[in-house]
């Protein structure tokens, strides 16, 4: 188990440096752009690397699987993990900040936001429903 959890992390900290990798060499300009770059190779040696841990060559120079788990099967799982944590998270604090006034403008009354907490609300019971009908 701790194995899985270390591998889930590595890669889900691989993909995340080569997203915002790209994030970084598409909005700056001149020396921080190279960064970018610089952040994106590495994530990418970072998770070949782990990969090479886990695979046939492994076997090879060290003898064994140092990684004995299915890395593919893994990581699909830990990213479509990582995305409803994500969005859930997101949901929650979108009402918060719209609760909290952080997101209103002041020409919003207070109708209009119940009404899209009433949205927001429905949305979440409507995914609810989905999972119901998807598990059957």
């Amino acid at each position: 188990m701790a194995i899985e959890l270390l591998s889930i992390v590595v890669f889900t900290f691989a993909v995340g440096l080569l997203v915002l990798g790209a994030i970084t060499w598409w909005l700056e300009r001149g020396l921080r752009r190279n960064f970018g770059l610089a952040m994106m190779a590495a994530a990418l040696l970072i998770a070949a690397f782990y990969a090479f841990l886990g695979s046939r060559w492994s076997i090879a120079l060290f003898g064994h699987l140092v990684i004995a788990v299915d890395l593919p099967r893994l990581m699909f799982t830990a990213l479509i993990d990582t995305v409803g944590v994500v969005l859930g998270l997101g949901m929650a604090a979108a009402i918060f900040l719209w609760a909290s006034r952080h997101l209103v403008h002041p020409a919003v009354g207070e109708r209009q936001l119940a009404a899209i907490l009433a949205v927001i609300l429905a949305l979440g019971l409507l995914l609810s429903w989905v999972a119901v009908l998807m598990s059957r």
